[in-house]
């Protein structure tokens, strides 16, 4: 097996592949149970004179039932037209489709952001009709959560990055060595976030507090998030299926991954620390008008919130909304 490393001068695209130099004894443990998730997708179509953007819209519905198409009237990096993908039943942004352009080759470009991907339940069947219909993955982000930062820290990624463990080849200095940069948050309680590698190289990592991310100062919620895109590598359609693997052999040091990861779990943690965080800010900022509007109408909250409501849902949320209505009804966990 082969590496992912940085492009020779001259050299064909590498292969991107499940492992390296380093045993994938603990991954194996898991085999079968998903430790990654995929948080971004995308990919291109060769579009022909019967494959072309009504087709590739009705195709998509296999795998994302409700997806509508929103022109916007502009292009896209370098694409003449770009489609936003929406929801049927729910707003929000769910990615876009881009085609058109002397220099796209006939080529459409499909890209499923985070929301989008959490919708997807039939990723073996996604990856069969890409294997038949499109050209290949050109970004794709594979995240693993520790939701108790048992494991998984800042700390510990910089440990990592100082001991070499993010190169191949154990380098801590000079040309082979991967670089990173710290973002600190001094303690604030916004989080803090660790950048790996270089987004331009077409490989990035960040691990980063996503509890404190989403509004809650005190969560111990890490991610980790590689970003893989196709500059000198192929990504094999395997990886929809097989997250773990490629995000385990992204690196040595994440060889150890081995919590079994649930979406819908995780996104509901997501959105209950995104509602705890936004009823503070509201009680901040609204907390004591709402008292004086309590007395106002003789204490009846009815009256007030029908007063206050307005259509929509917060910005902080707007991510999940295709999956509010679950999990409001469910509760907390």
């Amino acid at each position: 097996m082969v590496h992912i490393h940085s492009s020779v001068a001259g050299a064909s695209p590498h292969v991107v592949t499940t492992g390296g130099n380093y045993p994938l004894v603990k991954l194996e443990k898991n085999l079968q149970q998903p430790i990654a998730h995929i948080d971004w997708l995308a990919f291109t179509v060769k579009f022909t004179e019967t494959k072309e953007l009504g087709w590739l819209a009705q195709e998509l519905r296999q795998f994302f039932s409700r997806l509508v198409l929103t022109p916007t009237g502009k292009g896209w990096n370098g694409y003449k037209v770009r489609h936003n993908i929406t929801h049927a039943d729910h707003s929000g942004d769910f990615g876009l489709i881009a085609h058109g352009g002397d220099n796209q080759r006939g080529t459409a470009s499909i890209q499923l952001n985070a929301q989008a991907c959490s919708l997807i339940t039939d990723w073996h069947g996604l990856k069969t009709w890409c294997e038949q219909n499109a050209s290949k993955i050109t970004r794709i982000d594979l995240a693993h959560d520790d939701m108790t930062g048992e494991v998984l820290t800042i700390a510990k990624g910089v440990q990592w990055l100082q001991d070499g463990l993010f190169s191949n080849n154990g380098a801590r200095e000079g040309t082979t060595a991967v670089k990173g940069r710290l973002i600190d948050d001094l303690g604030s309680g916004d989080g803090k976030t660790l950048y790996v590698g270089n987004r331009k190289s077409g490989k990035m990592l960040r691990i980063y507090e996503k509890g404190k991310q989403l509004g809650d100062t005190l969560s111990l919620w890490v991610r980790a998030e590689v970003e893989l895109k196709d500059k000198d590598r192929v990504i094999p359609w395997d990886a929809l299926v097989n997250p773990s693997h490629y995000l385990a052999a992204a690196y040595p040091c994440l060889n150890y991954l081995s919590a079994i990861q649930h979406k819908i779990k995780t996104i509901k943690k997501a959105v209950n620390i995104s509602i705890d965080a936004a009823i503070h800010h509201l009680r901040n900022m609204g907390g004591m008008l709402i008292n004086v509007m309590m007395q106002k109408h003789y204490g009846d909250a009815f009256l007030v919130v029908n007063e206050l409501k307005r259509d929509g849902i917060p910005k902080r949320l707007a991510s999940y909304v295709a999956h509010m209505p679950t999990l409001l009804h469910e509760g907390k966990s």
